[in-house]
């Protein structure tokens, strides 16, 4: 009788414990830096969330608050050597991604967790036809010949839309139009029916009428295979219409999160109602000036210290600036579902909004002034700002008589005049 010789560790299959509920993917206290000549940036800090079989979760917030880095560290593609993932864990369908060895990983991209990228003009390789790339997708994770392979490639673009596409196969990626280019994309990412996708901004680079298409044909093809979604973007108007729930990311934070119906019917965190106020209403009968998030984002490289959204802030208390508050229920109560159509509403404020002053987009408290910054925050941006520069300290919002002020340059450089208007 021979022994049977192990399987080499660089081959053998992740060890999987399923969780006992619905639940795909579990994100818990994700820490991800990236170490520069500059020092550490602080593009992470500590964002948890769980996703369902089938569930479509929205992630939104500006550009920099780190909705990408954190996708990006879900599939291990941070740029090396710079992004390291420095805590948390990242569960899906009961292995740790975190500690998955670099082959292990690389077999479940694509196949089991599939991602479509930010820019269709960029995402495919310009040297090589539509066929020798979706074919190399499909047989890296798939045993099939090559004529199995592109008939596959063949049903792909036929469900995406894509007119001839035994013509169309033999085309470069110049040949197609920007909308034609993402229809390819998400083909790519559905050619082995993963489990979960990740869609980074989709239809950024797409016009008006092409992103609808491509907005529809990705929740309609998400649905009828019970594949979870994560849509990352900084327009809610996207979000509103394609998932369940929604959180909203500051600073590397998640800041606010609940179901997509109550995020909308009530904002509760001073960052979402300042989100809200900063896009035109289509369903008003008159339409109101636009609110705008007054200041700037925080330095990400530097440590993270309070609420890092106080600069900015109409609502602030003297606590926010030393005291980051934890996600927590709107309601008081400890009870936490993180999942489903009965997620709990949850945000980190510690004077979050009324009903009325997140429809009016300031506060309506008789006598309220928003807590001016400590002496130790001034002397720190005064130090600073003689370093590095002189305008530093005019980040802070102050509030004046008609709501949240600021003194910051404009995006041209210019100092903002107030506005005398009536």
């Amino acid at each position: 009788m021979t022994a049977t010789a192990p399987v080499p560790a660089a081959v053998a299959a992740p060890a999987r414990r399923r969780p006992p509920d619905n639940r795909l993917l579990s994100v818990e206290d994700l820490v991800v830096r990236f170490r520069t000549h500059e020092g550490a940036v602080h593009a992470v800090n500590g964002v948890s969330f769980e996703l369902e079989r089938g569930e479509a979760l929205g992630l939104v917030g500006e550009s920099g608050c780190g909705k990408s880095v954190t996708n990006l560290a879900i599939m291990r593609l941070l740029p090396k050597p710079a992004g390291r993932i420095e805590g948390g864990r990242v569960v899906f369908d009961g292995i740790d991604l975190v500690t998955l060895s670099e082959a292990d990983m690389r077999d479940l991209r694509g196949k089991e967790i599939a991602m479509i990228f930010q820019d269709p003009m960029t995402s495919l390789n310009p040297v090589l036809t539509i066929e020798e790339q979706m074919v190399e997708t499909i047989r890296a994770h798939r045993k099939a010949s090559r004529a199995e392979a592109r008939k596959r490639a063949i049903e792909l673009l036929v469900m995406v839309g894509i007119p001839r596409p035994e013509t169309r196969l033999k085309s470069y990626p110049h040949q197609f139009s920007g909308g034609m280019r993402q229809r390819v994309m998400i083909a790519m990412a559905l050619a082995l029916e993963p489990k979960l996708m990740i869609a980074d901004e989709p239809t950024t680079a797409l016009d008006v009428t092409i992103q609808a298409q491509v907005l529809e044909l990705l929740r309609d093809l998400a649905e009828d295979r019970d594949t979870s979604l994560i849509l990352i973007t900084h327009d809610l108007g996207v979000v509103a219409g394609m998932t369940q729930r929604i959180s909203v990311m500051y600073a590397g934070y998640i800041v606010e999160t609940a179901t997509t119906a109550e995020l909308f019917e009530n904002p509760s965190h001073p960052y979402t109602v300042g989100l809200l106020h900063s896009i035109p209403r289509l369903d008003e009968e008159r339409a109101e000036a636009l609110l705008p998030i007054e200041g700037t984002p925080p330095d990400q490289r530097r440590a993270p210290r309070g609420c890092p959204f106080a600069p900015r802030c109409a609502w602030r208390l003297e606590e926010c600036w030393t005291d980051n508050p934890p996600l927590a229920p709107i309601d008081g109560s400890g009870r936490v579902i993180t999942t489903g159509p009965d997620a709990t509403h949850r945000i980190a404020c510690h004077n979050p909004p009324t009903a009325e002053e997140a429809i009016a987009g300031r506060p309506l408290r008789e006598g309220f002034v928003a807590a001016p910054p400590p002496d130790a925050v001034i002397q720190e941006l005064v130090t600073r700002g003689a370093e590095e520069e002189p305008a530093l300290l005019d980040e802070v919002v102050l509030m004046g008589p008609e709501g949240p002020e600021s003194t910051a340059p404009s995006a041209g450089g210019l100092p903002i005049e107030p506005d005398d208007k009536p």
